[in-house]
């Protein structure tokens, strides 16, 4: 096996200041890193880099779909952190996708986690950048009647990203007369009527097609459900990946994530595929995920909008189950999406869903069901000895010498946390040098609160 060394975990001190001192320091250890690697100093280099290597790409003994440009200094990478899925220091520069021609043998519909319909062409078989293509992903209703794209069509197919393949184009040319235009059907697999919902924001009509979340009625949607349930993020359940939920699906073994932690053990020894060694593993497995923070919990549930990031929140919120199951009660509930509503990173999609999920009388009993079978740990205790131990502050304007997230972090480090709507609960409004927003500056002295400047806020902290 060989590789190539391109970063690294936890040093401690950190002995490089950037990237680029840590490849040579490598280097001299042994390690083997890309002869490509290219300190750039402007977009003119990176563009430039990206064309030579573009040219290249088919001679290299290696696969690669594009460039990674990383900011070379390494406190600034500390500084800008990272988003629950991806470095915000880093981005891909993808290089343009290999294409083929095939022909489109059928379009089915699959259902997703959150109801919406994916029309994916069922295509003859056809090499792709050195995979064998079979499926291809049709988007939506109106990528399908934009491009006109029919059963018996031969089409243009990429894989974008060099991952998901797509259909990008059809060859009129090439088209029989007694194609028929493709219906996209109005009803789930499942029987209920479809919709399109109207977006909060542009107050339009969704290009997505969708399957009302009634619960767990709908059994394509609660497949995928429990696929999410049992993810890394989720439950990270070894051995009960998302082949193992279909064949336990289909057998009836696992209908609700509830099942999960009563499996019949020994219906599933005498399947073919299982013995003893992996049913015990997969036991195993199942008990360990059944011990879970608060945060993974929320997010395992699958409620729309709400990613590991919101669950965070929300956990911090919570702070443990009993007072998350208050949401089951629709009088507490109005009063807990009100305050939910002043957190920093909650906007109307996540509260909108939220109601929609807890309003359910389905959705209420499952988990109540589920929370039976497990011990649910509270999130992080806040530092109850910080210096904004029991404070909610609310930020306004861009900082001169630390990013939002920075200071988000020192609020949560510091025993406080952070609001994002003015309201009698906030405590401190912290202007930034860089554009506050005088509105806000001005409703905060008429509340009362008070009101730090950069400065001040830095000399609170001693940053």
């Amino acid at each position: 096996m060989q590789f190539f060394a391109y970063g690294f975990g936890k040093i401690e001190p950190l002995i490089f200041n950037n990237q680029s001192d840590f490849f040579k320091k490598i280097n001299k250890w042994g390690f083997k890193t890309n002869p490509h690697n290219f300190l750039a100093k402007n977009i003119t280099e990176i563009e430039n880099q990206y064309n030579k290597i573009e040219k290249i790409r088919s001679n290299l003994d290696y696969d690669i779909d594009g460039l990674v440009i990383k900011v070379d200094d390494l406190l600034l990478q500390l500084r800008l952190g990272n988003t629950s899925n991806s470095p915000r220091w880093a981005t891909a520069y993808k290089f343009s996708s290999v294409k083929a021609t095939t022909r489109i043998n059928d379009i089915v519909i699959q259902v997703g986690r959150t109801g919406a319909l994916t029309p994916v062409a069922k295509v003859e078989p056809v090499t792709v950048g050195g995979v064998v293509v079979s499926n291809a992903t049709l988007h939506n209703e109106e990528e399908i009647i934009r491009k006109d794209i029919r059963v018996g069509d031969y089409v243009t197919i990429q894989r974008a990203g060099d991952v998901i393949p797509q259909v990008v184009s059809v060859d009129l040319k090439k088209r029989e007369n007694i194609l028929k235009k493709f219906v996209f059907p109005t009803k789930c697999p499942c029987g209920f009527e479809t919709i399109k919902e109207i977006n909060i924001h542009t107050k339009k009509a969704d290009v997505v097609r969708r399957c009302p979340d009634r619960g767990y009625q709908c059994q394509y949607i609660a497949k995928e459900k429990l696929k999410h349930f049992v993810s890394k993020e989720a439950f990270n359940i070894d051995g009960l990946g998302k082949k193992v939920i279909d064949q336990f699906w289909e057998l009836e073994l696992i209908k609700t994530p509830s099942d999960i932690f009563n499996l019949d053990y020994t219906k599933i020894v005498s399947l073919e595929g299982w013995g003893e060694l992996s049913v015990s593993n997969l036991k195993t497995a199942i008990k360990k995920s059944s011990n879970i923070l608060l945060e993974k919990f929320i997010y395992s549930l699958g409620i729309r909008h709400i990613g590991q990031e919101n669950a965070k929140l929300l956990g911090n919120f919570f702070t443990n189950i009993n007072k998350f199951t208050e949401f089951f009660n629709s009088s507490k509930r109005k009063d807990l999406l009100k305050n939910i509503a002043e957190l920093d990173g909650i906007g109307s999609a996540q509260l909108k869903f939220l109601e929609e999920f807890f309003s359910n009388k389905v959705n209420n009993e499952i988990i109540s069901s589920l929370i039976k079978n497990l011990k649910i740990k509270n999130s992080k205790v806040l530092n109850r000895n910080g210096k904004l131990s029991g404070k909610t502050i609310m930020f306004t304007g861009g900082f001169e010498k630390i990013s939002r997230s920075e200071a988000k972090s020192l609020v949560e480090e510091n025993g406080g946390k952070v609001l994002g709507t003015l309201s009698k609960k906030l405590n401190i409004l912290v202007t930034g040098n860089n554009k506050p927003t005088k509105s806000k500056i001005e409703r905060a002295k008429e509340m009362g609160i008070k009101i730090f400047s950069e400065s001040a806020w830095y000399k609170l902290l001693n940053i």
